[in-house]
């Protein structure tokens, strides 16, 4: 429990100190998490055996950040050159190394993060640089925040008397998330409209809830893969991507359709 406790206060004081400490401090914020998630996920990788370019694919997640702050808006043009330009760097540095088993699967781990961590997490930069990225940014991390501590009050009530660990799960915690997320709507329409309308941050906490909780379950259904296939004395756990998964998977769908309904 102190455990837990001590990462839910870290994590507010970041996300506090991002959102009030304007674009670029959103920006190292984000770079730091990322980086952090990410590292998570090559360790996880490296413990089944995969030695993929780690320090290839932080640069790549960086640069999606970077470039979602310097572009706003047009950034998500600009997205798809810098994951080419990761995959090819990949092949070449795959090609240099002596020993050039399992070089498929070491790209495809490589590119893994890029693309979970770094390409849907700048949606949140890009969120932050748009005009009012403020307000933006406040809703979109109220809701998923709101959909996260949702989902896991609901699933632990659900399970604390269970006899399996995972004992109704997936209804539940789809149901507190999209409880959580509807509080945070209440007061996104009380407190930011405009340009928040009831129906637009209604339609938008359902679609946060969803994404948040398929994210989390998604991590969930790997986690319990890695338990299976790695020996207990090699196993690795993350900290960081439980927490954040559902989350930067639910950046880009709120970004989208955002701008779907205020178009």
């Amino acid at each position: 429990m102190a455990k837990r406790a001590g990462i839910a206060f870290t994590a507010a004081a970041l996300l506090a100190i991002a959102l009030l400490a304007g674009r670029v401090g959103f920006l190292l914020v984000s770079i730091v998490v990322a980086i952090a998630t990410a590292s998570e996920v090559y360790r996880l990788v490296r413990a089944r055996g995969v030695f993929a370019a780690s320090w290839l694919g932080q640069a790549a997640i960086v640069a999606l950040l970077v470039v979602a702050e310097v572009r706003a808006a047009r950034a998500p043009a600009s997205f798809p050159l810098v994951i080419v330009s990761a995959l090819g760097l990949t092949f070449a540095v795959m090609l240099l190394r002596r020993n050039r088993m399992s070089v498929a699967r070491a790209v495809a781990y490589t590119l893994l993060p890029v693309l979970t961590v770094g390409w849907v997490g700048a949606y949140a930069v890009v969120l932050r640089s748009e005009p009012g990225g403020f307000t933006l940014t406040w809703v979109f991390v109220m809701m998923a925040l709101a959909s996260e501590a949702g989902a896991g009050f609901l699933t632990w009530l659900a399970r604390r008397h269970a006899l399996t660990p995972r004992a109704r799960r997936t209804r539940e915690h789809v149901a507190g998330a999209c409880a959580g997320a509807l509080l945070a709507a209440v007061v996104a329409a009380l407190g930011a409209s405009p340009p928040f309308t009831w129906g637009r941050a209604i339609i938008l906490a359902f679609l946060v809830a969803a994404t948040v909780a398929s994210g989390d379950l998604a991590w969930g259904m790997v986690e319990d893969d890695l338990a299976r296939t790695a020996p207990a004395s090699a196993r690795a756990r993350a900290v960081v991507l439980p927490r954040v998964s559902g989350a930067l998977l639910s950046a880009p769908v709120f970004f989208y359709v955002f701008r779907a309904l205020a178009s």
